[in-house]
């Protein structure tokens, strides 16, 4: 259950009511200028082919006064000053008006968002080049400050550790931009680490340089990049553990996620398990499936079994295929789901697989995936969903796996973006699905068009407000 106080949302981007949305209504504006314009032209025309018509001016000699009257309304009305023709011009420069501002408003976008990667990228490469030269200067640092360390009590040690983690945790709650540019400039600092190494394949993003993704498909590549896998559907779960009703609300959603979230945290060994709702309403089926984020936070990968690891995470930011992907869409086709139509509602890397997924031809072929909901995930690297397919991406401030993309997502009329503050200087609490619930609360209860345009389609799609939940099953991702 949420609480009485509901978190602050603090921005939505994106959606119904977006920049791009409402670039595609300033366009849809200059189409209908277009059509105006030509069917001015069109009666412009027809006035004259009515003048010349033969039967017509063989009957001016019968009154010569009154044709020529006519003939100077119908004249003035389609080719004069005030005219149709006149008139269809000015139209057709109208839309033309509004092509053009639509046209820089996307360049300067554009143009903003290839400064920014460019900036970031410099960043990351001073950062390396400033190490480098401040080496002497920080292991002096390192040894004093540790020199000071071992000299406290163990005691005093702990509340030091305590006050360091609490004071970079508030810096990150107040200012999240600054880590976001930070992790951004990850495939400069990485270019500059290894030079020539030829694995970053740059040119992919709005620079011509390594990105954040470029450097994060180097990381799942030093891991292996390994994509094998074992789907096994499980049994005997403790019917707490399912989700027994129909969702309601995007509240009611992530309550959902996190009983499938708790499905390993009771029994590590069901570590990489999804659920599978089904919903049934007036004879029509939809499916909810449940995905929750990484098990194993190493690293490196402490074994081999592990599909939600940080290998797994790599490839995801990076744009690449991962096992824990490629294991969601067989768990799905063995519970029966081809052809069906889906929802996918994933926390943090959950979220993010969910993302990649719906963007995914060879998955979506299989599925229909109408709705998209994620919760604490990084999911800028997937810069486009289908246009049949809407997402809400939940991101709460003092979180920081959302901003491991380095970048904002992007807009898009289909897909919302809403920031909310229930966080603190706690960094892995403010991870916790308990305050995506929350969240996911406050934009229920929002006026917000995008936000309400959402829920609304959500709701005429059978996703939520009714149905009953006739079965969920529960599949375990292993690498193979």
């Amino acid at each position: 259950m949420t609480s009485g106080t509901l978190p602050p949302i603090e921005s939505v981007s994106g959606g119904s009511h977006g920049v791009q949305a409402g670039y595609e209504q300033m366009l849809a504006l200059a189409e209908r200028y277009e059509r105006q314009a030509g069917d001015f032209v069109e009666m412009a025309g027809l006035g004259a082919k009515i003048m010349a018509n033969g039967d017509l001016l063989e009957s001016a000699i019968l009154s010569p006064v009154s044709f020529g009257d006519a003939e100077l309304q119908v004249l003035d009305a389609t080719t004069g000053a005030n005219g149709l023709t006149v008139r269809a011009i000015g139209i057709e420069a109208d839309a033309l008006g509004v092509r053009a501002v639509v046209a820089a408003f996307k360049a300067s976008d554009s143009l903003s968002q290839h400064a920014m990667e460019m900036l970031d990228n410099a960043l990351g490469k001073l950062l390396f080049v400033g190490t480098i030269v401040s080496l002497p200067a920080l292991l002096a640092a390192g040894g004093l400050t540790y020199a000071y360390y071992s000299t406290l009590s163990p005691d005093e040690q702990e509340a030091l550790k305590a006050q360091i983690a609490e004071d970079l945790g508030q810096f990150l709650h107040d200012h999240p931009e600054v880590a976001q540019h930070l992790i951004n400039g990850g495939g400069g600092l990485l270019e500059s680490l290894v030079p020539g190494l030829g694995l970053l394949n740059p040119g992919d993003g709005p620079i011509d340089q390594a990105t954040t993704n470029d450097a994060a498909r180097l990381l799942a590549l030093l891991l292996g990049n390994d994509t094998d896998f074992d789907v096994n559907q499980l049994g005997g779960i403790d019917p707490s553990l399912n989700q027994q009703h129909a969702p309601g609300s995007l509240a009611d959603l992530m309550q959902s996620l996190n009983d499938a979230n708790k499905l390993d945290q009771e029994d590590p060994s069901r570590h990489g398990a999804i659920q599978i709702q089904r919903i049934v309403e007036n004879g029509q089926e939809r499916y909810v499936v449940y995905i929750p984020g990484t098990d194993d936070l190493s690293p490196i990968p402490q074994d081999g079994e592990h599909a939600r690891d940080m290998e797994t995470n790599y490839q995801l930011i990076g744009g690449m295929d991962s096992a824990y992907g490629r294991g969601i869409q067989q768990a799905m086709l063995d519970a029966g789901l081809e052809g069906k139509d889906v929802m996918l509602v994933g926390h943090s890397q959950g979220g993010m697989v969910s993302t990649s997924l719906a963007a995914d031809p060879d998955f979506t072929r299989h599925f229909n995936v109408q709705h998209v909901v994620t919760a604490g995930a990084p999911t800028a690297q997937v810069p486009d969903l289908p246009a049949g397919t809407s997402a809400i991406h939940l991101e709460n401030r003092g979180d920081a796996v959302p901003l491991l993309d380095g970048e904002d997502n992007p807009d898009q009329p289909n897909r919302t973006t809403v920031k909310f503050d229930e966080g603190s200087s706690d960094v892995g609490d403010n991870h916790a699905i308990d305050h995506y619930v929350q969240g996911a609360a406050a934009a229920d209860a929002s006026t917000n068009g995008s936000i309400q345009d959402q829920i609304r389609q959500m709701q005429e799609d059978g996703y939520l407000g009714g149905g009953t939940v006739t079965d969920v099953q529960t599949y375990q991702i292993t690498r193979g």
